[in-house]
C-alpha cells in the first residue's frame, strides 16, 4: 500500500502540532490519546464500526484503554443510527462495560458541514460499590476545508441522567485537523480540553488537556452479490 502525504499537508500538520505543543506548554497537557477507528462495510447501508483507544499519561504507570464495537445503519445520505458495546479498563479508569446508542445527522451550508450526534450510554461497573449510570452526550461539530486539510470544531457536554443533582457533569471542547493519507485512510490530530463539573456548571473540579492522534480506516470487502450494491431506480 503506497501512502502519500503532500508537502502542503505535512507542513500543515507541523504548524498545527507546534500550535498544540505551545498550547500544551501554556495550559499543561495531561496525556496523549491514540485512537484507531475501523469501519467494516457489510453493504452500502450496514457496517461494523469498531475502535481501539489508548490514553497514556505523564506517569508511565497511568493509562486507560478502551475497545468499542457496534452495528451501524445508514438511514439516508445525511443520517445514521448505531448501537453497540464498549469495554474500558486501566490504572486510572474503573473496569466498565458500556452500552451505547447513537443518532447522527448532518447537513451542509456551502463548504461547511454541520454534524450533530446524540449518544445514550448505559455504564455498568465490575466494582459492586459503583452504581449504574445512564448518560447522555450531545456532540455538535462544524467541519470546513482549508489549504492544509479539514478543520473540525466541536463541543460535547455530558449529562448524567441517573443523578438528579447533575446537569452538565463534564464537557469537551475540540479542535482538529484531518487529511486523507490514502483512499480509505484518514489521519487527524486534535486538541481536546475536558472539564468535569460540580452541581454548578461554572465551578469545574477537574480539567484535562490532551492531544489525540486519530486514524479512520474504512474496509470494503469483496463486493460480490446484490448486498453490496445500490438498487438502480
Amino acid at each position: 500500500m503506497n501512502i502519500k502525504i503532500h508537502y502542503q499537508t505535512l507542513i500543515g500538520y507541523l504548524v498545527f502540532l507546534l500550535t498544540l505543543i505551545s498550547a500544551s506548554d501554556l495550559f499543561g497537557q495531561d496525556f496523549l490519546w491514540l485512537h484507531y477507528f475501523n469501519k467494516y462495510k457489510l453493504s452500502y447501508k450496514f457496517s461494523i464500526d469498531s475502535d481501539f483507544g489508548w490514553r497514556q499519561y505523564g506517569n508511565p504507570e497511568e493509562y486507560r484503554g478502551q475497545f468499542r464495537t457496534g452495528l451501524h445503519y445508514d438511514l439516508s445520505d445525511v443520517s445514521y443510527v448505531r448501537g453497540g458495546i464498549m469495554y474500558v479498563n486501566g490504572t486510572v479508569a474503573a473496569e466498565e462495560i458500556r452500552y451505547y446508542q447513537d443518532f447522527v445527522y448532518k447537513f451542509r451550508i456551502g463548504d461547511v458541514t454541520v454534524q450533530q450526534r446524540v449518544r445514550f450510554e448505559e455504564q455498568t461497573f465490575t466494582d459492586p460499590e459503583r452504581d449504574f449510570r445512564f448518560r447522555l452526550r450531545y456532540n455538535p461539530a462544524v467541519k470546513f476545508p482549508s489549504p492544509i486539510g479539514q478543520f473540525t470544531l466541536s463541543a460535547e457536554p455530558f449529562f448524567t441522567l441517573t443523578d438528579p443533582n447533575s446537569r452538565v457533569s463534564s464537557n469537551r471542547l475540540l479542535v482538529g485537523l484531518t487529511n486523507k493519507v490514502y483512499k480509505n485512510i484518514s489521519l487527524s490530530i486534535q486538541y481536546i480540553n475536558e472539564r468535569s463539573y460540580t452541581k454548578a456548571e461554572t465551578n469545574f473540579i477537574d480539567e484535562a488537556q490532551m492531544i489525540r492522534i486519530k486514524i479512520d480506516h474504512v474496509i470494503h470487502p469483496l463486493k460480490t452479490g446484490p448486498l453490496f450494491g445500490r438498487n438502480k431506480m
